[in-house]
C-alpha cells in the first residue's frame, strides 16, 4: 500500500504495513493533516479514528516511521529522534517513508496543510 504525502508541492512516499490500522488508514484516503514540525517529525491530528490492536501499541520509532497515536489521534512521520523516541508512548507503526523521504523532510520547517493521497 503506497502512499503520497503533499507538503505544499513536495512530495513524499511511503508504504504501509498490513495492519489493521494501516489498512483503515488506506481505505479512508485522501485525508488532509494540518502538521508542524518538531524538529524530530511532523505531526497533526486526524479527524477519523482507526482500529487498532493494542497489542502493537507501544514506545518509540525509527527515522522514516509512519506512526498512528490512537490515545490522541494523531498521525506522525518521523524523519529524526529515534535514539530517544522510547520514553514516547502510545505509539503504533502504520508503515515507512521510501527511499529519501527522510532528508526531504529534514529539509522543510513550519507547519504545512498536507494531502495523503494513495500513489
Amino acid at each position: 500500500m503506497h502512499i503520497e504525502m503533499d507538503f505544499d508541492g513536495t512530495i513524499v512516499s511511503g508504504t504501509l504495513n498490513d495492519t489493521e490500522t494501516a489498512k483503515a488508514f488506506f481505505e479512508a484516503l485522501p485525508i488532509s493533516i494540518h502538521v508542524g514540525s518538531s524538529g524530530m517529525d511532523f505531526c497533526g491530528q486526524i479527524e477519523q479514528s482507526f482500529p487498532y490492536d493494542a497489542a502493537q501499541v507501544g514506545y518509540g520509532w525509527s527515522n522514516g516511521d509512519i506512526n498512528y497515536n490512537p490515545g490522541g489521534g494523531w498521525f506522525a512521520v518521523f524523519f529524526d529522534g529515534e535514539d530517544a523516541s522510547g520514553s514516547y508512548g502510545d505509539q503504533l507503526n502504520m508503515g515507512r517513508l521510501d527511499d529519501g523521504a527522510i532528508e526531504t523532510l529534514r529539509g522543510l520547517k513550519g507547519s504545512y496543510d498536507i494531502t495523503i493521497r494513495k500513489a
